[in-house]
Protein backbone atom coordinates (compact mmCIF):
# COMPACT_ATOMS: atom_id res chain seq x y z
CA UNK A 1 0.00 0.00 0.00
CA UNK A 2 1.04 3.55 -1.00
CA UNK A 3 -0.09 6.98 0.73
CA UNK A 4 -0.53 9.17 -2.43
CA UNK A 5 -0.71 12.74 -2.74
CA UNK A 6 -2.30 14.99 -5.89
CA UNK A 7 -1.30 18.37 -5.37
CA UNK A 8 -3.06 20.37 -7.53
CA UNK A 9 -4.26 24.38 -8.50
CA UNK A 10 -8.17 23.68 -7.76
CA UNK A 11 -7.57 20.32 -5.22
CA UNK A 12 -5.48 18.31 -3.30
CA UNK A 13 -6.23 14.43 -3.61
CA UNK A 14 -4.99 11.61 -1.00
CA UNK A 15 -5.50 8.71 -0.40
CA UNK A 16 -4.46 5.32 -0.07
CA UNK A 17 -4.03 3.26 -2.93
CA UNK A 18 -2.87 -0.78 -3.75
CA UNK A 19 -0.20 -2.40 -5.73
CA UNK A 20 -2.80 -3.71 -8.07
CA UNK A 21 -4.13 0.19 -8.32
CA UNK A 22 -7.16 -0.16 -5.97
CA UNK A 23 -8.19 2.93 -3.77
CA UNK A 24 -8.83 1.89 -0.62
CA UNK A 25 -9.65 5.50 0.85
CA UNK A 26 -9.62 9.23 -0.94
CA UNK A 27 -10.11 12.39 1.02
CA UNK A 28 -10.35 15.96 -1.73
CA UNK A 29 -10.31 18.89 -0.10
CA UNK A 30 -9.66 22.47 -1.85
CA UNK A 31 -6.42 24.45 -2.79
CA UNK A 32 -6.98 28.32 -2.39
CA UNK A 33 -4.20 29.64 -4.51
CA UNK A 34 -3.86 32.62 -2.19
CA UNK A 35 -2.67 30.05 0.71
CA UNK A 36 0.90 30.27 1.52
CA UNK A 37 3.28 27.33 0.57
CA UNK A 38 3.16 26.54 4.59
CA UNK A 39 -0.37 26.42 4.81
CA UNK A 40 -0.97 24.10 2.00
CA UNK A 41 2.09 21.75 3.62
CA UNK A 42 -0.36 21.79 6.73
CA UNK A 43 -3.15 20.57 4.62
CA UNK A 44 -0.92 17.78 3.11
CA UNK A 45 0.53 16.99 6.21
CA UNK A 46 -2.92 16.81 8.19
CA UNK A 47 -4.72 14.68 5.30
CA UNK A 48 -1.32 12.16 5.26
CA UNK A 49 -1.47 12.14 9.75
CA UNK A 50 -5.25 10.85 8.85
CA UNK A 51 -4.72 7.98 6.59
CA UNK A 52 -1.97 6.90 8.48
CA UNK A 53 -4.26 6.90 11.81
CA UNK A 54 -7.26 5.97 10.36
CA UNK A 55 -8.44 2.32 12.35
CA UNK A 56 -9.92 1.13 9.54
CA UNK A 57 -6.53 0.59 7.50
CA UNK A 58 -4.63 -0.59 10.32
CA UNK A 59 -4.27 -4.10 8.42
CA UNK A 60 -2.66 -2.70 5.73
CA UNK A 61 0.99 -1.86 5.92
CA UNK A 62 2.39 1.87 4.25
CA UNK A 63 5.44 0.94 2.11
CA UNK A 64 5.65 4.78 0.46
CA UNK A 65 4.41 8.14 0.45
CA UNK A 66 4.26 9.80 -2.58
CA UNK A 67 3.59 12.98 -3.50
CA UNK A 68 2.34 14.56 -6.52
CA UNK A 69 3.26 17.95 -7.32
CA UNK A 70 2.48 21.15 -10.15
CA UNK A 71 5.80 22.07 -11.60
CA UNK A 72 8.32 23.48 -12.44
CA UNK A 73 9.74 20.84 -9.91
CA UNK A 74 13.36 19.68 -9.66
CA UNK A 75 13.82 15.89 -9.33
CA UNK A 76 14.99 14.00 -6.66
CA UNK A 77 15.09 16.92 -4.00
CA UNK A 78 11.44 18.01 -5.04
CA UNK A 79 11.56 21.66 -5.02
CA UNK A 80 9.27 23.57 -6.79
CA UNK A 81 10.35 26.50 -8.73
CA UNK A 82 8.07 29.64 -9.94
CA UNK A 83 5.06 26.96 -10.40
CA UNK A 84 2.45 29.68 -12.17
CA UNK A 85 -0.92 28.18 -11.23
CA UNK A 86 -0.02 28.18 -7.17
CA UNK A 87 1.60 31.74 -7.29
CA UNK A 88 4.98 30.03 -5.42
CA UNK A 89 8.34 30.76 -6.00
CA UNK A 90 10.92 28.76 -4.65
CA UNK A 91 9.82 26.67 -2.33
CA UNK A 92 11.54 23.39 -0.76
CA UNK A 93 8.87 21.17 -0.48
CA UNK A 94 10.04 17.20 -0.53
CA UNK A 95 12.22 19.08 3.05
CA UNK A 96 9.68 20.69 4.44
CA UNK A 97 7.01 17.50 4.01
CA UNK A 98 9.78 15.39 6.04
CA UNK A 99 11.01 17.62 8.36
CA UNK A 100 6.72 17.51 9.55
CA UNK A 101 5.99 14.01 8.87
CA UNK A 102 9.16 12.40 10.02
CA UNK A 103 9.13 10.17 7.25
CA UNK A 104 10.45 9.93 3.72
CA UNK A 105 8.30 11.29 0.94
CA UNK A 106 8.87 10.84 -2.71
CA UNK A 107 7.59 14.11 -4.52
CA UNK A 108 7.53 14.19 -8.01
CA UNK A 109 5.87 16.02 -11.20
CA UNK A 110 2.17 15.98 -11.14
CA UNK A 111 2.46 15.58 -14.80
CA UNK A 112 4.74 12.92 -15.18
CA UNK A 113 3.53 10.81 -12.22
CA UNK A 114 0.20 10.61 -14.25
CA UNK A 115 1.86 9.31 -17.38
CA UNK A 116 3.32 6.69 -15.40
CA UNK A 117 -0.10 6.14 -13.85
CA UNK A 118 -1.62 5.92 -18.19
CA UNK A 119 1.11 3.56 -18.30
CA UNK A 120 0.54 1.04 -15.69
CA UNK A 121 -2.89 1.25 -15.11
CA UNK A 122 -4.60 2.94 -17.51
CA UNK A 123 -2.53 1.07 -20.63
CA UNK A 124 -1.34 -1.86 -19.05
CA UNK A 125 2.22 -1.36 -19.94
CA UNK A 126 0.97 -1.95 -24.13
CA UNK A 127 2.59 0.97 -25.38
CA UNK A 128 6.18 1.96 -24.12
CA UNK A 129 6.52 5.27 -25.55
CA UNK A 130 3.56 7.38 -24.30
CA UNK A 131 2.77 10.98 -23.79
CA UNK A 132 0.28 12.36 -21.56
CA UNK A 133 -0.97 15.82 -21.60
CA UNK A 134 -3.22 17.52 -18.93
CA UNK A 135 -5.30 20.71 -19.68
CA UNK A 136 -7.23 22.43 -16.72
CA UNK A 137 -6.43 25.43 -14.77
CA UNK A 138 -2.82 24.64 -16.67
CA UNK A 139 -1.03 22.65 -18.62
CA UNK A 140 1.71 19.77 -18.21
CA UNK A 141 2.98 16.85 -20.18
CA UNK A 142 4.40 13.68 -18.67
CA UNK A 143 6.73 11.75 -20.72
CA UNK A 144 6.90 7.88 -20.88
CA UNK A 145 9.88 6.45 -23.01
CA UNK A 146 10.86 2.83 -23.27
CA UNK A 147 8.60 2.47 -20.09
CA UNK A 148 10.12 4.38 -17.99
CA UNK A 149 9.47 8.51 -16.93
CA UNK A 150 11.57 10.52 -18.43
CA UNK A 151 12.76 13.47 -16.25
CA UNK A 152 15.42 15.09 -18.06
CA UNK A 153 18.25 16.70 -15.94
CA UNK A 154 16.93 18.06 -13.39
CA UNK A 155 13.18 16.97 -13.03
CA UNK A 156 12.40 19.59 -15.47
CA UNK A 157 11.18 18.22 -18.75
CA UNK A 158 7.51 18.13 -19.70
CA UNK A 159 6.77 21.98 -19.37
CA UNK A 160 4.31 21.41 -22.62
CA UNK A 161 2.23 24.01 -21.80
CA UNK A 162 4.94 26.31 -21.51
CA UNK A 163 6.13 25.75 -25.36
CA UNK A 164 4.64 29.46 -27.25
CA UNK A 165 2.16 28.82 -30.07
CA UNK A 166 1.51 32.85 -30.03
CA UNK A 167 4.38 34.65 -30.03
CA UNK A 168 2.21 37.81 -29.78
CA UNK A 169 -0.97 35.80 -27.53
CA UNK A 170 -1.74 36.62 -23.91
CA UNK A 171 0.60 36.87 -21.25
CA UNK A 172 0.78 33.48 -19.48
CA UNK A 173 1.17 32.96 -15.42
CA UNK A 174 5.22 32.45 -16.40
CA UNK A 175 5.57 35.96 -17.70
CA UNK A 176 6.02 35.33 -21.43
CA UNK A 177 3.81 35.66 -24.03
CA UNK A 178 1.69 32.92 -25.63
CA UNK A 179 2.51 30.11 -24.11
CA UNK A 180 -0.20 26.86 -24.80
CA UNK A 181 -1.13 27.61 -21.13
CA UNK A 182 -2.09 30.58 -21.54
CA UNK A 183 -4.01 30.05 -24.88
CA UNK A 184 -5.58 26.86 -24.44
CA UNK A 185 -6.28 26.05 -20.74
CA UNK A 186 -9.77 26.24 -18.40
CA UNK A 187 -7.98 29.23 -17.10
CA UNK A 188 -7.67 30.67 -20.65
CA UNK A 189 -11.19 29.85 -21.80
CA UNK A 190 -12.80 31.30 -19.04
CA UNK A 191 -10.72 34.26 -19.58
CA UNK A 192 -11.59 34.79 -22.85
CA UNK A 193 -15.28 34.17 -21.81
CA UNK A 194 -15.31 36.78 -19.36
CA UNK A 195 -13.82 39.62 -21.64
CA UNK A 196 -16.61 38.82 -24.45
CA UNK A 197 -19.60 38.79 -21.36
CA UNK A 198 -17.64 42.48 -20.55
CA UNK A 199 -17.56 43.33 -24.24
CA UNK A 200 -21.40 42.94 -24.38
CA UNK A 201 -21.07 39.95 -26.17
CA UNK A 202 -20.98 36.13 -25.20
CA UNK A 203 -24.32 36.49 -24.07
CA UNK A 204 -25.11 32.65 -24.76
CA UNK A 205 -22.60 32.05 -22.66
CA UNK A 206 -23.75 34.09 -20.14
CA UNK A 207 -26.87 32.62 -19.66
CA UNK A 208 -25.21 29.21 -18.07
CA UNK A 209 -23.40 31.29 -15.94
CA UNK A 210 -24.72 30.82 -12.11
CA UNK A 211 -25.32 33.87 -10.45
CA UNK A 212 -22.48 35.41 -8.11
CA UNK A 213 -20.01 32.19 -9.27
CA UNK A 214 -16.78 33.22 -12.04
CA UNK A 215 -17.19 31.54 -15.79
CA UNK A 216 -15.49 28.66 -16.25
CA UNK A 217 -14.81 26.38 -19.39
CA UNK A 218 -17.94 23.89 -18.63
CA UNK A 219 -20.31 26.90 -19.08
CA UNK A 220 -18.83 27.58 -22.37
CA UNK A 221 -18.86 23.91 -22.90
CA UNK A 222 -22.76 24.38 -22.29
CA UNK A 223 -23.36 27.15 -24.64
CA UNK A 224 -21.28 25.48 -27.14
CA UNK A 225 -23.35 22.34 -27.28
CA UNK A 226 -26.44 24.64 -27.51
CA UNK A 227 -25.04 26.33 -30.46
CA UNK A 228 -23.76 29.29 -29.20
CA UNK A 229 -21.51 31.08 -32.38
CA UNK A 230 -19.11 32.63 -29.74
CA UNK A 231 -18.94 29.58 -28.15
CA UNK A 232 -18.48 27.62 -30.60
CA UNK A 233 -15.32 29.79 -31.73
CA UNK A 234 -14.08 30.02 -28.15
CA UNK A 235 -14.00 26.14 -28.40
CA UNK A 236 -12.32 25.77 -32.06
CA UNK A 237 -9.78 28.47 -30.89
CA UNK A 238 -8.83 26.16 -28.51
CA UNK A 239 -8.76 22.70 -30.30
CA UNK A 240 -6.96 24.61 -32.75
CA UNK A 241 -4.23 26.10 -29.83
CA UNK A 242 -4.23 22.14 -28.62
CA UNK A 243 -3.46 20.04 -31.81
CA UNK A 244 -1.10 22.76 -32.46
CA UNK A 245 1.05 22.13 -29.55
CA UNK A 246 0.09 18.37 -29.99
CA UNK A 247 1.40 18.08 -33.21
CA UNK A 248 4.54 19.61 -32.45
CA UNK A 249 5.38 17.57 -29.23
CA UNK A 250 4.40 14.69 -31.20
CA UNK A 251 6.77 15.74 -34.47
CA UNK A 252 9.80 15.34 -31.58
CA UNK A 253 8.59 12.64 -29.75
CA UNK A 254 7.51 10.16 -32.26
CA UNK A 255 5.72 8.66 -29.65
CA UNK A 256 3.28 5.20 -29.93
CA UNK A 257 0.36 7.03 -27.66
CA UNK A 258 -0.33 10.48 -27.28
CA UNK A 259 -3.25 10.87 -24.23
CA UNK A 260 -4.87 14.10 -23.09
CA UNK A 261 -6.66 14.58 -19.29
CA UNK A 262 -7.67 17.12 -17.01
CA UNK A 263 -9.97 18.92 -16.58
CA UNK A 264 -11.14 20.55 -19.78
CA UNK A 265 -10.21 17.27 -21.48
CA UNK A 266 -13.08 15.41 -19.09
CA UNK A 267 -15.44 18.08 -19.62
CA UNK A 268 -15.20 18.79 -23.26
CA UNK A 269 -13.81 15.78 -24.87
CA UNK A 270 -16.89 15.14 -27.05
CA UNK A 271 -15.76 19.23 -28.67
CA UNK A 272 -12.50 18.76 -28.70
CA UNK A 273 -10.91 15.60 -29.27
CA UNK A 274 -11.63 15.22 -32.86
CA UNK A 275 -10.80 18.70 -33.92
CA UNK A 276 -7.14 18.16 -31.89
CA UNK A 277 -6.75 14.56 -33.73
CA UNK A 278 -7.81 16.20 -37.14
CA UNK A 279 -5.15 18.46 -36.66
CA UNK A 280 -2.93 15.93 -35.38
CA UNK A 281 -3.24 14.30 -38.51
CA UNK A 282 -3.38 17.23 -40.98
CA UNK A 283 0.32 18.65 -39.53
CA UNK A 284 2.47 15.40 -38.52
CA UNK A 285 4.78 13.73 -40.25
CA UNK A 286 3.05 10.51 -42.21
CA UNK A 287 5.59 8.44 -40.33
CA UNK A 288 4.68 9.90 -37.20
CA UNK A 289 0.94 9.52 -37.45
CA UNK A 290 1.90 5.74 -38.34
CA UNK A 291 0.10 3.64 -35.77
CA UNK A 292 -0.39 6.70 -33.47
CA UNK A 293 -3.55 6.50 -30.98
CA UNK A 294 -4.47 9.65 -29.24
CA UNK A 295 -6.88 9.12 -26.67
CA UNK A 296 -8.80 10.62 -23.63
CA UNK A 297 -7.56 8.87 -20.37
CA UNK A 298 -10.46 7.20 -18.56
CA UNK A 299 -8.28 7.20 -15.44
CA UNK A 300 -10.41 10.27 -14.33
CA UNK A 301 -9.55 12.73 -11.60
CA UNK A 302 -7.89 9.37 -9.91
CA UNK A 303 -5.20 9.38 -12.38
CA UNK A 304 -3.04 11.47 -9.98
CA UNK A 305 -3.08 8.79 -7.12
CA UNK A 306 -2.63 5.93 -9.52
CA UNK A 307 0.23 7.80 -11.16
CA UNK A 308 1.88 8.09 -7.47
CA UNK A 309 1.28 4.38 -6.83
CA UNK A 310 2.97 3.31 -9.97
CA UNK A 311 5.55 5.69 -9.24
CA UNK A 312 6.15 3.15 -5.84
CA UNK A 313 6.37 0.31 -8.24
CA UNK A 314 8.68 1.61 -10.63
CA UNK A 315 11.38 2.52 -7.74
Amino acid sequence: MIIGVDLGATKILSGIVAKDGAIVKRVKQPTIKERSPKDIVNRIVMAINDLLKDKSLEAHKIEKIVVAAPGPLSYPDGVIYDTPNLKWGYFPLKEELEKRLQKEVQVEHDATTAALGEYFFGQKKQYKHLLYMTVSSGIGGGIIIDGKPYRGINGGAGEFGHMVVEPKGRICGCGRHGCLEACASGTAIAVKAKKLIENGEGLGIKTYKKEKANITAYEVGLAARNGDPEAINLINETAYYLGSGTSNIINIFNPEIFILGGGVIFGLEDLLLESISKYVHNNVYALHRKNLVIKASELGEDIGLLGCAAMALEQ
